[in-house]
């Protein structure tokens, strides 16, 4: 990344230079000056060229060139090189386990989380007082688990405000966001000369404009001077107004370093003013970058690694007095914001929400963008943002539209078309529900076309469907809502209804639901209810069997149309006179339990069959050992023959049995003239 970023390298926590050898030859004199001045493009070309002489001379040299060539490449983000050069030192026996860290380090970034775990606990066994060991490990565990469980934003590479070179760090220059200026080392970069940390030229300010229709114009200079210069100028923050931009700018000259500094400027009407130094700190040495001016235009946060932070880059804080005023007495934000890495590219939301980029932080490799809340006692424990804003590679520089969840950061992430660092869109699209389904014939398992599918929602709404051609029924995104149960009602002629329930309640993301249901034709046979028992010639239902009516009470509930026959039958032995009235009376004991349970009267005919009607097995089943098989009638002259008076016993417990039967599907539960009560039929009397 960017000199401009003073020291925007990625993966490193305390900036590490080894001990140089006291013999080297020039071009090594020259790598390791260069690297020093961080001139990293620079740096590893002497380094490359080198490292075949030195190593036949002097082994132990050739494995610090190895080291340093991974180091420079850490720096330039090309995290695939740095992990192939550190595995190299690493084998060659680096004397300092750290080179041990940044092969974890690079494994990660390059999404090796299960081998970077490995080599974070050896490296935590060889410097267990090192508090990147723990950092390490605890960031695999954190990065899988929110790989796992991504946000809700969408994320879409921006391919207008993209080139080929570096775009990144950008900013809204008004309250519409409707103006966007960024940071680049495009062509058209104002200079000639290459940064020699980058390879690519040194960066300037482009601004983009976005019109009507939404689209973006192509990114221009945001001016030739005196913004702009053949120094590196970028990080842009715009006040509140739009009439005031903070930025970083970093000079440098040939073989020195000089460090950035903030600078602000005032625009007249469509131009900036002259940049005037912020005089935040007395030390020249002490570099100063990543400006966020806060929404009330009174406090400036900035990055520095001056005396009195955490370690790394730290966050400050300055404060003014007046509007217009010098930000003045910088204090660092503390060990809840800051840590022993990195923190950087602070930003403030309108709702004063802090938003920032860290590498100390645990997270998924290089630097993942956290939030944290201002309380009574200070600022709340950072937040990672999670897949898909962060990624094994960096993330940075998020900005808000206003009063919206959606915006910009910057990343160099490749996937999406992009090279280097880029600037991506972010989003949380609208949350949006369809509803479909195939409705079948539960025996054939064939499609039924025509049926009806009534969707109720909580909220009072209604839709209905039918199922076309092909058995298939669909609800657009206008009526499955947010927030909304729904009960799915499916009706077709002979056939039960069946009723389903959908809840859009707690649904963060949009989706695509699917109900498919199986209609159960309406038979012209009996169908025999779960086995009831009663005491020996009693007819009260028993409470442990009541529950074994709650499927014909739903049926009930599900179908108010249809009018059933509760039939009971008893078995062979005995008078027609005694089973007759028992069984009526059984059957009576279960329409009695289903109106005490809401189901009209009407709708329910008692019949007892006594042993008039004895039972037709359809499919061959086993009770008690003893088997039945399919198309037996148990008739009394068929139980007689059975072997063994157990055998017999069991038939006749078959024959016991309770059925109901549809007869009519008209029932209008809105017609008072059929609410005249039970109705009864004592076969003694037919």
């Amino acid at each position: 990344m960017k000199k401009l970023l003073f020291l925007f390298f990625v993966s490193l926590f305390f900036f590490f230079l080894p001990d140089t050898s006291e013999a080297q030859n020039r071009r090594v004199e020259r790598a390791d000056q260069a690297f020093e001045l961080r001139q990293y493009s620079k740096a590893v070309n002497q380094y490359r060229r080198a490292y075949n002489r030195v190593r036949r001379k002097d082994r132990r040299e050739g494995v610090r060139i190895l080291y340093q060539q991974g180091l420079c490449y850490m720096y330039m983000n090309d995290h695939r090189r740095a992990e192939s050069f550190f595995r190299r030192a690493v084998r060659g026996n680096y004397p300092d386990p750290i080179a041990i860290f940044y092969k974890a380090d690079a494994m990660m970034k390059n999404g090796k989380h299960e081998q970077a775990l490995e080599q974070f606990k050896l490296y935590k066994e060889k410097v267990p007082d090192d508090w990147r060991g723990d950092w390490g490990i605890r960031s695999v565990e954190i990065a899988m688990e929110l790989m796992e469980n991504p946000g809700l934003y969408e994320v879409s590479f921006e391919r207008v405000f993209n080139s080929r070179q570096d775009d990144f760090a950008s900013a809204f220059g008004d309250q519409r966001g409707s103006i966007l200026i960024f940071t680049s080392s495009r062509d058209g970069a104002v200079g000639s000369k290459t940064d020699p940390w980058t390879g690519q030229n040194f960066t300037s300010l482009f601004v983009t404009y976005q019109d009507r229709r939404g689209d973006w114009s192509n990114p221009a200079l945001l001016d030739e001077g005196p913004i702009n210069t053949e120094f590196n100028e970028g990080a842009p923050s715009i006040n509140s107004s739009g009439t005031e931009m903070y930025f970083t700018r970093c000079q440098s000259l040939p073989d020195q370093e000089l460090g950035c500094r903030i600078f602000s400027s005032e625009r007249s009407g469509a131009e900036w003013g002259e940049p005037t130094e912020l005089n935040l700190v007395s030390d020249s040495t002490i570099s100063l970058g990543h400006p966020a001016i806060s929404p009330d235009d009174m406090s400036l946060y900035f990055v520095s690694d001056m005396p009195g932070g955490q370690g790394g880059r730290d966050i400050w804080v300055a404060e003014r007095e007046r509007a217009g005023g010098e930000f003045k007495n910088p204090r660092n934000m503390g060990p809840e914001i800051n840590t022993p890495g990195d923190e950087m590219f602070p930003y403030l939301r309108e709702d004063g929400t802090l938003y920032f980029a860290s590498n100390g932080h645990p997270g998924l490799g290089g630097l993942d963008i956290f939030y944290s809340v201002r309380e009574p006692d200070g600022w709340s424990k950072p937040v990672n943002m999670g897949t898909p804003i962060n990624s094994q590679a960096d993330d940075f520089g998020i900005v808000f539209r206003r009063n919206t969840e959606s915006g910009f950061f910057s990343s160099n992430r490749t996937e999406r078309g992009s090279r280097g660092d880029a600037i991506f869109t972010f989003m949380i699209p609208p949350v949006e529900f369809t509803m479909a389904g195939t409705i079948k014939d539960d025996s054939t398992k064939q499609v039924l076309p025509g049926v009806q599918i009534q969707l109720i929602g909580s909220d009072g709404s209604f839709a209905q469907a039918e199922t076309n051609p092909s058995g298939e029924y669909f609800f657009d995104k206008a009526r499955v809502r947010e927030n909304t149960t729904y009960e799915i009602l499916v009706s077709k002629e002979k056939y039960f209804n069946v009723r389903g329930q959908q809840s859009t309640i707690g649904v963060e993301r949009s989706r695509d639901f699917v109900n498919d249901f199986f209609l159960e034709p309406i038979p012209d046979e009996p169908i025999e209810l779960p086995e009831i028992l009663y005491e020996f010639a009693r007819w009260e239902l028993l409470p442990q069997y009541q529950d074994s009516l709650n499927g014909l009470i739903i049926t009930l509930q599900d179908n108010p149309e249809i009018v059933v026959e509760l039939a009971s039958h008893t078995d062979s032995r005995g008078t027609d006179a005694v089973n007759d009235t028992l069984s009526q009376r059984r059957a009576q004991s279960v329409v009695d339990y289903l109106i005490e349970r809401g189901i009209n009267p009407a709708r329910l005919l008692a019949v007892g069959y006594g042993k008039r009607v004895p039972r037709a097995i359809e499919k061959t089943i086993i009770r008690d050992d003893f088997r039945f098989e399919g198309g037996t009638v148990l008739t009394e002259d068929y139980i007689n023959r059975l072997p063994t008076e157990r055998h017999r016993d069991v038939a006749h417990q078959l024959n016991r049995r309770t059925e109901f039967r549809v007869i009519g599907e008209d029932f209008d539960p809105g017609d008072t003239r059929r609410q005249e009560g039970p109705v009864q039929i004592d076969l003694r009397n037919q």
